[in-house]
């Protein structure tokens, strides 16, 4: 990162924290942009603690400070026990889309594990998970939320799995592969790209660097070109982030994944995580180059916007001062990153392109 953006980004930082007086939320002071194309998010975490609910978090995890962090600014985790911390989180996401229009969509994302050669799960690996069925449980309470299902296909019963979340409403197969030790080249998972492919089901998959959650099995398995094998099958792909890194996010697979959407029609990209301070000259990159949006969707990458991670100020230059301020007054998480997002110019079809790119997305809630 250069000293220029360094110093931008440091007083990003700085203003927010440093005088909230000034930028306390008062909605009666902000102007909501929307834009008139129905919005399609592709990308929303659902965190989770209690066992009941099929959840795990290794104890590596309970310490990271990923985990620590999104409980400090996110105020999800204010209940005592697990139960009451995810009905917390559940209760805010349902208080935020009830203040979004009925045409809304937003697909919610389960996280699998790590398999052994045998494929069984490994606890001791696995970081972190959030299971299909609490996914799919979360979902069915909400017309505007979709189920997201995430299927390591190393498992023994991937294919078994991937029709059953199919046949409840799965839209979408999520991969983290740095994290979930997943190769997306390997031959071996070819029965299942075909199979995702003849379900009509979108593979979304994280490329580019990981640090948010730690855990990590191999970095180079974000390298957008290991695509090529499920793009040649003919499975639609969202390579999340656009493959940016963190620190350089105009890095090698940056660059990489947007020669790739020359070669390959069936790629495309989402913005999750762009608006992040380490992230941000990625989305700077693709404003000033709006032609790329005609291939990007919409993510919030939800809840990452609600950390001081993220801030309108971030984009001093593209936006004033007096604009970021008025939107950092937003309240709704959702409706803020929409709404910095227009005053960025961002093409207003590319908030309802997931509805293209994922095709179950289109009839899904009706």
């Amino acid at each position: 990162m250069n000293r220029r953006r360094f110093c931008r980004n440091i007083a990003a930082v700085a203003l927010p924290l440093s005088a909230p007086q000034l930028f306390a939320r008062d909605e009666n002071s902000v102007s909501v942009r929307y834009p008139s194309e129905p919005i399609a998010d592709v990308h929303m975490h659902l965190l989770g603690s209690n066992p009941a609910n099929g959840c795990f978090l290794s104890k590596r995890f309970q310490k990271s400070f990923a985990l620590k962090f999104s409980r400090l600014f996110v105020n999800f985790g204010s209940g005592v026990t697990p139960e009451e911390q995810d009905r917390a989180y559940v209760n805010r996401l349902m208080k935020m889309i009830a203040e979004l229009p009925d045409s809304w969509r937003g697909v919610l994302l389960a996280m699998d594990g790590i398999y052994d050669s045998s494929g069984h799960l490994d606890l001791v690996e696995t970081l972190f998970l959030i299971p299909n069925d609490y996914i799919l449980s979360v979902a069915s309470k909400n017309e505007k939320l979709v189920p997201g299902a995430s299927i390591n296909p190393y498992r023994k019963d991937a294919l078994y799995e991937l029709e059953r979340v199919a046949s409840l409403g799965a839209v979408v197969v999520k991969w983290i592969p740095n994290t979930m030790g997943i190769d997306p080249s390997d031959k071996r998972i070819v029965p299942f790209y075909r199979r995702l492919n003849e379900l009509e089901m979108t593979l979304l998959t994280h490329t580019g660097t990981e640090y948010a959650v730690g855990g990590v099995v191999d970095q180079k398995l974000g390298n957008p070109r290991l695509l090529q094998l499920p793009l040649e099958e003919g499975v639609t792909v969202i390579a999340a982030h656009c493959a940016s890194g963190g620190g350089d996010s105009n890095g090698p697979y940056f660059r990489q994944f947007l020669q790739m959407l020359d070669e390959n029609p069936n790629l495309y990209g989402d913005i999750s995580g762009l608006s992040l301070v380490h992230k941000s000259s990625s989305l700077r990159h693709l404003i000033r180059n709006p032609h790329y949006f005609d291939r990007l969707c919409y993510g919030s990458d939800f809840p990452l916007y609600y950390t001081p991670a993220t801030s309108p100020f971030y984009f001093l230059g593209l936006i004033s001062v007096s604009k970021a301020m008025k939107l950092q007054r937003i309240e709704n998480d959702l409706l803020r990153d929409v709404s910095t997002l227009m005053e960025l110019n961002a093409p207003q079809p590319f908030f309802g392109r997931g509805f293209e790119v994922v095709k179950k997305l289109r009839t899904a809630g009706s």
